[in-house]
């Protein structure tokens, strides 16, 4: 048997919504964390194809890459809250996915990570403890 202060408050709410008023949920924080992860392992591979001398590569890379390093903005801009931000960044997000999946045709990374990360980004923000945070006024 479950004591009911262990349970959402209400069936719309979700556990991630036990957080202070003033901080994120987890949705909204992992969301966060994958995109800036997403993007300094992007940064760590480029830095390796300019030093093994790969300007093919680079090319290629940089291209991949450009969705992930395009929600590190974004997702620095959270705590400004606002439909517009938490939509621009699941469409970037979306897209990010579509162009990493190109990589599983070319073996360049993203790829399959890539995939992964942005489609876990998107899925993370349209959850109802992240639009709703979104939604509050600061």
């Amino acid at each position: 048997m479950t004591s009911a202060s262990t349970r959402p408050p209400h069936p719309d709410q979700d556990d991630d919504d036990v957080a202070p008023p003033w901080m994120p949920p987890g949705t909204v924080r992992g969301a966060r964390i994958i995109a800036v992860g997403a993007a300094a392992v992007g940064v760590v591979i480029l830095g390796m194809a300019i030093a093994l001398s790969q300007p093919y590569s680079v090319g290629l890379l940089v291209a991949g890459y450009v969705p992930t390093f395009a929600l590190v903005p974004l997702v620095l801009l959270f705590s400004r809250r606002g439909e517009r931000l938490r939509l621009a960044t699941i469409t970037v997000a979306l897209v990010g996915a579509v162009v990493s999946s190109t990589g599983l045709f070319t073996k360049l990374p993203p790829g399959l990570v890539g995939v992964v990360a942005h489609g876990t980004i998107a899925a993370l923000l349209l959850r109802p403890s992240a639009k709703r945070w979104f939604a509050e006024a600061r």
